[in-house]
């Protein structure tokens, strides 16, 4: 069973059609991947290496300039080696690359400029913060990406758990030449040695004949997409043990409100927000379930975390409230404890509400999946007022919306034990327009009995709705009744027709059964030669 922990045999490449390297400093590129890259050129495998810091950590600044030419020359005079071309050299700093949006958007330029289908960057367990932050960078840039792509994560300061092995025997020499052209890194450390000592260690389950291999992880744009979380569930813990800030940019705090049955998924919900690529956040944990609740700690990764507690139970109203009394963001958003976020979600939904100032409020769509993790539904509808009186097509968790609307008076009505959501949002449209964001924010679980959206009681949800619209209808004017019963009326009037285009097209099969009956008939065939005779007749008349 060890060859599911590791791989006990070595390949001789990595399939790509365009080749994209990330480096987080000069000489990475070499020492993480540098087989690889050969490999690449040797296939005529056009490969771009992208060197992001100037790698100047720890150097005066009289003598920082300089310094910062010898690394780059160094590079590329190893490239020179591998025989790939010239690196490009980004120029972040030293020890200040974080995780974040600009970064990830910079990544994606790269990515879409160079068409790269594979894409080279270190894994997530190094040990050096750049390492990391590019990695989870990348990452995050990859799982974006419309079309496919193969990520391939290396190491250096850290072993990974690799899923390919890269037989790199016949150019291990060549490697340690280029190794070698780091004569200030070499200088401090026998960095060469150690990483021909990495790729010789890397020969352990391999065969004999095999004498040197470079470690990979990889995955590629579907498996993230699939599952954001993968990569991460023994990093979370590293991370929030060190408390790892990922952006220092002062943006405005946004609180995440989790409304927690204590279910066994409220740990992956939880993972979800640690993962947002938007910096400024807070997690306020309500106590849904009472003093029976488990506590989970301080932190949500890189996030604060304050638990609201309460002796007795709440209904989900309640709960709502109770969390909206402890937020201090100037933006809030919900989450249910049996549904996540994807990475982008809090970042994307801010972005958008930025762009329009007017909005107090942007959702984007929701996937719904069963237990099995297939998409049965999708919340995708852009946002109509009208639509929005007649029924709820927001999730809890599409939508960021800005304090202001609590400042007015929104609250959830502790009367509504359903649907609570709706009657939320009908107060917050109250205040200003909803921006919808076409791309799939979140994951809404639809499993059975345990979703807390789910409403297996029509006949409660039906009292929950007309209970709501005997609360809004005194409040609408004429002009608004009119445009919803004008709404139900035209609805009804398109599926009436729908219904008759049925009805034809079923006509019409009907029709071309009888013709394809009557066609393969044997008195059709009898009465054949009678019929040619009388066309040959017509035309000779």
């Amino acid at each position: 069973m060890e060859n599911l922990l590791v791989p006990y045999q070595a390949t001789k490449k990595i399939t790509g059609n365009r080749v994209l390297v990330f480096a987080p400093h000069p000489d990475d590129e070499v020492f993480g991947c540098g087989g690889a890259i050969m490999l690449h050129v040797e296939q005529q495998i056009p490969v771009r290496v992208i060197i992001v810091t100037n790698g100047s950590y720890g150097i005066s600044p009289e003598k920082e300039s300089d310094y910062i030419h010898q690394r780059q020359q160094e590079s590329i005079i190893a490239a020179s080696i591998l025989g790939y071309g010239n690196p490009v050299f980004w120029q972040y700093r030293d020890r200040e690359l974080y995780y974040g949006e600009k970064l990830i958007a910079e990544i994606i330029n790269a990515i879409h400029e160079t068409k790269a289908d594979l894409v080279y960057t270190p894994s997530v367990y190094e040990i050096h913060p750049d390492h990391r932050a590019l990695g989870m960078a990348v990452i995050e840039a990859v799982r974006r990406c419309a079309n496919t792509i193969q990520l391939a994560l290396y190491e250096i300061g850290q072993p990974i758990r690799p899923n390919l092995l890269l037989d790199i025997s016949d150019l291990a020499t060549r490697k340690m030449e280029a190794m070698g052209c780091f004569t200030s890194q070499n200088a401090k450390q026998r960095y060469d040695l150690d990483i021909a000592a990495l790729n010789r260690y890397r020969t352990y389950t391999l065969p004999t004949e095999v004498t040197a291999a470079e470690a990979y992880l990889l995955t590629n744009t579907e498996e993230l997409a699939g599952d954001p979380l993968q990569l991460y569930q023994s990093e979370h813990a590293r991370q929030q043990k060190k408390r790892f800030t990922l952006d220092p940019e002062d943006l405005p705090l946004v609180s995440v409100i989790i409304r927690s049955m204590d279910r066994p998924t409220l740990s992956d919900a939880l993972d979800s927000v640690a993962l947002q690529t938007y910096p400024n956040i807070e997690v306020i944990l309500v106590h849904a379930k009472g003093q029976e609740h488990s506590t989970v700690g301080n932190w949500c990764g890189r996030f604060p975390l304050r638990e609201k507690l309460s002796a007795e139970p709440l209904h989900r109203s309640a709960a709502a409230n109770n969390g909206l009394d402890a937020a201090k963001g100037d933006y809030l958003i919900f989450l249910d404890d049996d549904d996540w976020f994807m990475p982008h979600h809090i970042a994307r939904l801010k972005m958008e509400l930025d762009r329009y100032h007017s909005a107090v409020a942007a959702y984007s769509a929701i996937q719904c999946i069963d237990e099995s993790g297939k998409e049965v539904n999708r919340y995708a509808d852009d946002f109509d007022p009208i639509q929005l009186r007649i029924e709820n097509y927001i999730p809890i968790h599409a939508a960021l919306f800005k304090r202001t609307v609590l400042d007015k008076g929104a609250r959830f009505d502790e009367k509504l034990s359903l649907c609570e959501d709706w009657d939320f949002w009908l107060q917050v449209m109250e205040n200003g327009e909803f921006r919808f964001v076409s791309e799939v924010g979140a994951i809404y679980s639809t499993v059975k009995g345990q979703g807390s959206g789910i409403r297996e009681n029509k006949v409660d949800t039906q009292q929950a709705m007309i209970t709501i619209y005997k609360k809004w209808m005194p409040r609408w004017n004429d002009e608004v009744i009119w445009r919803i019963f004008e709404y139900a009326r035209l609805k009804k009037k398109f599926e009436k027709q729908q219904k008759e285009v049925i009805r034809q097209k079923q006509e019409i099969i009907a029709l071309n059964e009888k013709i394809t009956a009557f066609v393969s008939s044997s008195s059709w065939r009898i009465t054949h030669p009678l019929r040619v005779f009388r066309r040959f007749f017509n035309r000779s008349g």
